[in-house]
C-alpha cells in the first residue's frame, strides 16, 4: 500500500521531470533520492535559489514530523465525542506546539532543532524547463528520524497537553477567588495563551473564561471604610470581596494637598492637608484608577469643620461564656481593646458583630464615655444567645469576624462607625 501512495505521488513529478532536463548539480545523484528508508525522512524542497530550495525542504521535514507525531497520537487515544474535534485538529495543534513550546529540559527536540548540521546526506540539482527556459532548484534531504525520538515527541506533546488543560482549569476555577486586580489582568494574559494553544472545545472554554475575568472590572468600586479630615481610608471591592491592588491611585483635590498614601492589607490609607480648604461640603479626594480598559473613580467627602474622634480595635477580640445549653451560649461577656487617635471625647453607641453563617450580634444603647489619646477597655455583655459550634476558635489556627462599632463625638455630636474587617478573635468556648 505504501509503495501505491509512492508511486501516485510522484507520478506528478515524473510527467513534470520530463519536460525540464539538470543544468547544474551538486554531486552524482544518490539512490536514497525519492525513496524511502527507515529510520529516515526523505523529501524534497523546491525554490527560485538554492536557498530557498534548501529552506523549504526544512520545512518540509518539520512537516512530516508533525504528521507522524499527529498520525501516533490518534492512532493511540481513545476517541469520544470529545475528542474527536480535538484529534481531527491535532495537527494543528503541534504545528503550535513545535514552534512555541519548550519542555523542562530545553527545547524539543527535531521540533525546534532541525538544522542542517543533523542532515545525514543531501542533494540538489538546477533544473531548467525546456520550453520556457525557467530555472529551479530541488534541494533533497536525508533526516534522521528513529522511532525512539518518535514516541519521545509523543510522550512531550501528552505530557504538555495535560499540563495546559491544568493550567486552564486551574485559572477558570479561581475566576471567583480572586484576590488581586493584578490577578486579573494575568489570568487573562495567560488564557489568551491557551485560547492560542487549543484547537477543540478547550479553545471557547479559554475565551469564555476571558469574558468572565474582564466581566469582573465592570464590578469594580471604591468603598470607604473610615475616614476624618486629614485622612481618608477606602478598599477596593468587587461584589462583596474586597481585593488588593499594586497600583497607585491618582488623587487630585481642588484644595486639599495629598501627602502621603499608604497601603494596608486590603486598605488605602491617604493622608493629606486640608488646611487651604474653606468650610464646603463639597471638599472631596478624586480617587482614580485605570484597571484594564476601565476607569474606576470615586469622589470622598471630608468636612473640615468636624473635631477628631476616631477609634480602631487593638489586638484581638475576647469573649467570655456566662451561661450556656448543649448547643448555645446563652449569655456572654465581650471585652475589646479600643484605641482612640485623637485627645477628644467620644462615646460607644452601638456594636455589632458579624460571623459567617451567624445572624448579627446587635448591642445597642450602649453609652459609654471615653477621653484621651491610647487604649481603652470596652467591655460588654451580650444577652443575645450565640452558637457555639459556628463562634468557637476551639481548634482554629486562625479566627476572624468582622462588625462595626458606632461611636460619636462629644464635642460635635456627629456619628462615624468603625468597621471591622477579618478581625481576631477568641472564645472560651
Amino acid at each position: 500500500m505504501k509503495k501505491l501512495i509512492l508511486v501516485l505521488f510522484l507520478l506528478p513529478f515524473f510527467a513534470c521531470m520530463s519536460q525540464t532536463r539538470v543544468v547544474d548539480q551538486s554531486g552524482r545523484k544518490p539512490g536514497w533520492v525519492n525513496g524511502l528508508e527507515k529510520d529516515y525522512i526523505i523529501v524534497v524542497g523546491t525554490g527560485a535559489s538554492v536557498q530557498d530550495a534548501q529552506r523549504n525542504a526544512l520545512n518540509m521535514v518539520r512537516e512530516n514530523i508533525v504528521n507522524a507525531v499527529a498520525q501516533n497520537v490518534r492512532a493511540t487515544s481513545e476517541l469520544s465525542t470529545e475528542e474527536a474535534n480535538f484529534n481531527n485538529n491535532i495537527s494543528v495543534y503541534l504545528e503550535r506546539f513545535a514552534t512555541t513550546i519548550s519542555s523542562a529540559s530545553g527545547p524539543v527536540p527535531y521540533l525546534q532543532g532541525i538544522t542542517l548540521s543533523k542532515v545525514d546526506e543531501f542533494y540538489w540539482e538546477k533544473l531548467q524547463d525546456r520550453n520556457t527556459r525557467a530555472e529551479t532548484y530541488h534541494y533533497h534531504i536525508k533526516y534522521p528520524f528513529p522511532n525512539i525520538e518518535l514516541q519521545k515527541l509523543v510522550m512531550d506533546f501528552r505530557i504538555r497537553d495535560r499540563e495546559l488543560t491544568e493550567q486552564l482549569d486551574n485559572i477558570l476555577a479561581s475566576v471567583d477567588d480572586i484576590s488581586s486586580i493584578e490577578d486579573i489582568e494575568k489570568n487573562i494574559g495567560e488564557l489568551h495563551i491557551l485560547s492560542d494553544y487549543f484547537v477543540d472545545a478547550r479553545r471557547d472554554k479559554a475565551r469564555l473564561g476571558i469574558t468572565r475575568y474582564r466581566n469582573l472590572y465592570n464590578t469594580i468600586e471604591l468603598v470607604e471604610q473610615e475616614s476624618s479630615p486629614g485622612e481618608l481610608k477606602y478598599a477596593v471591592r468587587f461584589g462583596n470581596r474586597y481585593v488588593t491592588t499594586s497600583q497607585r491611585p491618582q488623587v487630585t483635590s481642588e484644595c486639599a494637598r495629598v501627602t502621603g498614601t499608604s497601603s494596608q492589607d486590603y486598605s488605602v490609607v491617604i493622608k493629606y492637608d486640608y488646611m487651604n480648604c474653606y468650610e464646603d461640603p463639597e471638599n472631596h479626594l478624586l480617587v482614580r484608577y485605570r484597571f484594564g480598559n476601565n476607569n474606576v473613580q470615586k469622589r470622598f467627602y471630608f468636612d473640615t469643620t468636624t473635631e477628631k474622634a476616631s477609634v480602631f480595635v487593638n489586638g484581638p477580640i475576647h469573649f467570655t461564656s456566662v451561661s450556656r445549653n448543649e448547643s448555645s451560649i446563652e449569655s456572654s461577656k465581650v471585652s475589646i481593646t479600643i484605641v482612640s487617635r485623637y485627645d477628644a471625647p467620644f462615646t460607644i453607641d452601638k456594636l455589632e458583630l458579624e460571623w459567617p453563617g451567624h445572624a448579627p450580634v446587635i448591642i445597642s444603647n450602649i453609652g459609654q464615655r471615653f477621653a484621651g489619646k491610647g487604649n481603652h477597655n470596652l467591655t460588654l455583655e451580650i444577652k443575645q444567645p450565640i452558637q457555639a459550634e459556628i463562634v468557637s476558635t476551639l481548634g482554629r489556627n486562625v479566627s476572624l469576624m468582622s462588625g462595626r462599632i458606632h461611636y460619636k463625638s462629644d464635642r460635635t455630636g456627629e456619628m462615624k462607625t468603625y468597621r471591622m474587617f477579618n478581625q481576631n478573635y477568641t472564645t472560651n468556648w
